[in-house]
């Protein structure tokens, strides 16, 4: 996550005022220096991790230190405040209010350092960005909401997976991130695996229609790309194996 995707969702999502956004985002600087200071470099600050398991192990390592429960009574309390709201961004908590939540804090992401070689990896259902997309989309397949699937013990919810629309092992043919949220759609793991493993006239349909529904979204993430390149890419990269 980026700060300036946290702002965004302060501000168009739970409708903060600016001084409440920049009370927020002086909280999370200084739990930063907190967390320096207890000895734990493995971040420079809490938006670099991308695990929902890793913020909540870290949002309860400081909760029970001594030096941040005190540092954070003497400061009434504001450093604890903006974690809560940080893990409520994480949690994706105010996008189910909104028709389209995250289209409000769709912007341009840099790519961040080895996304080029990253590749994804379905197994991999714990990103913190992925449950920001499955909780703004409600859990819902975007492929067919009417498609059912077992509750997750995870969420509590539908089952749903995050599935890259632009694969992100095409990521050096575009000079922003393809890992935002306007790349990332909501599928039950019938039609996740469809796109993967699915005769090419089964999955065109519903690719172009995901496609042309995100294309404002992804042409405001920097993402420019147009349906013809679209099909031609997917077409080549869609047959990825997962172990």
């Amino acid at each position: 996550m980026e700060q300036a995707s946290f702002e965004l969702y302060l501000g168009k999502v739970r409708n903060l005022s600016p001084s409440t956004v920049r009370h927020y985002q002086e909280s999370m600087r200084k739990i930063a220096k907190v967390l320096h200071g207890l000895g734990y470099h493995t971040y420079d600050s809490l938006y670099e991790i991308d695990s929902y398991a890793e913020l909540k192990r870290i949002e309860s390592f400081l909760l029970r230190d001594k030096a941040f429960v005190e540092l954070d009574e003497r400061g009434n309390r504001m450093y604890s405040a903006g974690l809560h709201r940080y893990m409520e961004f994480a949690q994706g908590k105010g996008f189910e209010k909104l028709g389209d939540a995250l289209s409000l804090i769709d912007k341009p992401c840099n790519v961040a350092n080895g996304q080029h070689t990253k590749s994804t990896n379905v197994a991999n259902r714990d990103r913190i960005i992925v449950r920001q997309v499955l909780a703004s989309e409600h859990f819902l397949c975007e492929s067919d909401p009417n498609h059912k699937t077992f509750t997750s013990l995870a969420y509590r919810k539908p089952y749903m997976e995050g599935h890259h629309l632009i694969p992100l092992n095409v990521q050096d043919e575009f000079s922003n991130s393809l890992d935002v949220y306007a790349n990332i759609v909501s599928l039950c793991p019938v039609c996740h695996r469809l796109l993967h493993y699915g005769l090419e006239e089964d999955k065109k349909q519903i690719l172009v229609r995901l496609f042309d529904e995100r294309r404002d979204r992804l042409a405001d993430s920097g993402i420019h790309v147009g349906r013809k390149e679209f099909l031609e890419i997917t077409s080549q990269t869609h047959q990825t194996t997962y172990q």
